[in-house]
């Protein structure tokens, strides 16, 4: 399963061999809480370009992991990890949606995330998951302002303590366009 949509103005695609580590560093760097609490609170606030490069890795080495670039015109605005499925919950599952600060979550992430939850419900998906940090509360008022419920509390893979969200996806159906 392949993962790639227009959301506004903004391209979104599964990253692949043309995309350069340099060119998500910006992102990653505009975000400096995310890093530090990504990284257990060990003081990291910016990443180098080899860290970039295993975080895309990871993300699109796993089974049923994918790495999604978000672009703007031709330049990086954002980076998406999802599973789908997660292996515990069987549904889809938002690792990190990673946002350029200066562009802004409202800006860039509520559109692709809306898009992102319309091709999911589309795809048969009832719902989407997400585990953001539990030290990040301005992340889990921003899931939370965009339907997600809290369902638990529990360590993700590397040993962070995360609030699991999830939100039931609306089904659309679309009339019948037969004359």
């Amino acid at each position: 399963m392949e993962f790639g949509f227009e959301a506004g103005s903004y391209a979104v695609r599964e990253v692949d061999g043309g995309d350069s580590p340099e060119d998500f560093l910006p992102v990653f760097n505009s975000n400096p809480g995310f890093l530090d609490a990504s990284t257990l609170h060990t003081g990291v606030t910016a990443f180098t370009e080899e860290e970039v490069e295993k975080f895309l890795w990871h993300n699109t080495a796993m089974e049923n992991s994918h790495c999604l670039v978000i672009r703007s015109a031709e330049r990086v605005v954002g980076v998406m990890a999802l599973l789908v499925p997660h292996p515990r919950e069987g549904q889809p599952w938002v690792g990190s949606l990673i946002v350029d600060a200066e562009e802004g979550h409202e800006r860039v992430a509520n559109p692709v995330l809306a898009e992102l939850e319309r091709s999911l419900a589309a795809q048969g998906w009832t719902d989407v998951f997400v585990g953001p940090m539990v030290s990040m509360v301005e992340s889990i008022g921003w899931w939370r302002s965009r339907g997600y419920e809290s369902i638990e509390r529990r360590l993700d893979n590397d040993k962070r303590e995360v609030d699991v969200h999830r939100k039931r996806l609306r089904r659309f159906s679309f009339p019948d366009r037969a004359r």
